[in-house]
């Protein structure tokens, strides 16, 4: 998976202008004043690796150009208010005028800190996720959403709420947060510790254990070891596809603990319904289209391992995310 700096591949960086990428230089180097003020490690490691790409490309851009030019902190005045609402788009919380007005409130006002709500439409059928959006003020007037608050209610069951933080490329989406609240698994790409590489893991938060100190979920953590292969999974699952094509993003949508309307084999019959991966078991979760569960018995036969021989590899590490 092709890395990003604020939603930019390295092709899009390489087409900025100078003076759009000491803008972004900029912003990175006020976000890394905040990770280590917040002694946040993974953070410091995370943006100074992406303040190292930017000036590589700011140089070699020079170098290319045989242009003599020192790369100042900022080359034009930053639109603060555009940043965070792009930020809060690409994250999934919306471009509504409502909350676009109260980000604009938040920015103008004293207070060093501010808070913003919204909802998620992306939930079950009597879900409902409410958010909180975090944000602080620096003292030279950066502005920075740091964390927010999801907590996912209905009817049925208590309200479960889990504080998610952003740190550039290790933030969870707001699509992503519902799905971990209604206890689905998604794919991440982490940073390593032992090895110093980026590397896939399958993550679900753990609603079995007592929460954190800080009011948090455990994470469940299913590393590369765990050998979760997702392509396999549907490749061995009775999923049909009109087209080769829709296999891939079938793939794709799984692993981003979505919900995924698919057609799949049934009784030597062809149905419409819905699918889950579901990475712990190595399988895939069948449903109509009413989410009912479908007996998978069958679909799954030979997928996956024995559980107990797989409860070791589990947990190695924590991913802070």
């Amino acid at each position: 998976m092709e890395s990003t700096i604020e939603g930019y591949s390295d092709s899009d960086l390489l087409n900025l202008s100078t003076d759009d990428l000491t803008v972004l230089l900029h912003v990175k180097q006020e976000q890394f004043k905040y990770e280590v003020s917040n002694d946040d490690f993974g953070g410091m490691t995370l943006v100074d690796a992406q303040i190292k790409r930017l000036n590589t490309i700011i140089q070699n851009k020079f170098n290319y150009n045989n242009q003599n030019f020192e790369i100042m902190e900022t080359q034009k005045e930053f639109d603060q208010l555009q940043y965070l609402k792009d930020q809060l788009k690409y994250l999934g919380f919306g471009e509504s005028s409502e909350l676009h007005l109260d980000l604009e409130a938040g920015i103008k006002s004293v207070d060093q800190q501010f808070e913003l709500k919204t909802q998620s439409d992306k939930t079950l059928p009597g879900n409902k996720v409410d958010f909180v959006l975090k944000f602080s003020k620096s003292e030279k007037g950066g502005v920075f959403l740091n964390s927010y608050n999801a907590t996912l209610s209905n009817d049925k069951v208590e309200s479960l709420s889990h504080n998610f933080n952003v740190s550039g490329e290790n933030t969870f989406t707001a699509k992503e947060a519902v799905n971990l609240l209604e206890g689905r698994t998604l794919k991440i790409e982490f940073d390593n510790p032992k090895t110093g590489e980026m590397e896939p893991a399958f993550v679900k938060l753990n609603f079995e254990e007592p929460k954190t100190e800080k009011g948090n979920f455990h994470f469940q953590n299913f590393y590369k070891n765990y050998g979760v292969d997702t392509a396999d999974i549907v490749e061995k699952s009775n999923l049909r596809f009109d087209k080769p094509e829709y296999k891939d993003s079938v793939i794709k949508s799984l692993e981003k603990g979505n919900i995924v309307k698919v057609k799949f084999e049934i009784d030597d019959t062809v149905v419409e319904g819905k699918a889950v991966l579901n990475p712990q078991y190595k399988n895939i979760n069948l449903y109509d289209m009413d989410m009912n569960r479908i007996n998978t018995n069958k679909s799954t036969e030979g997928l996956g391992h024995d559980q107990k021989n797989d409860k070791n590899n589990v947990k190695e590490q924590s991913i802070k995310r």
